[in-house]
């Protein structure tokens, strides 16, 4: 596990309501969520908060999620990640991959799926 705050997670992507659907589920699940709309954002969050683990988009207003995750990856080698998007490709997916991401969501994603897989890799079990 990761060095920053255990139970921190990141989600980035610039649709508020996938980020609120996302917060709500998390926080439920015994996570404290940060938010970003944008990579600039990210980018902040990630310098300046102690994060554990992410969920990126991959299309962002300003910047790609690959290099939102590129950046996470400096700081926090060994923290989990995963990826949603609505326009996966084998190649993005091959990449993430290589830049070790836990999952690769295709949106729209089963979101008691996900929230099952984030609580147990980041060791709080079932809520």
């Amino acid at each position: 596990m990761c060095a920053a705050t255990h139970n921190r997670i990141l989600i980035v992507d610039d649709e508020a309501l996938i980020r609120w659907s996302l917060r709500e589920r998390l926080q439920a699940a015994g996570l404290d969520v940060l938010e970003a709309a944008d990579g600039a954002s990210a980018l902040d969050q990630i310098s300046h908060n102690g994060i554990c683990a992410a969920l990126l988009d991959l299309r962002l207003p300003d910047i790609s999620g690959l290099d939102v995750l590129k950046a996470f990856r400096v700081n926090h080698p060994d923290c989990p990640v995963w990826i949603m998007t609505a326009y996966g490709t084998p190649a993005v997916e091959e990449l993430a991959e290589r830049l070790g991401v836990r999952g690769f969501l295709n949106k729209p994603f089963d979101m008691d799926e996900l929230v099952q897989q984030i609580t147990t890799t980041m060791g709080l079990g079932e809520r």
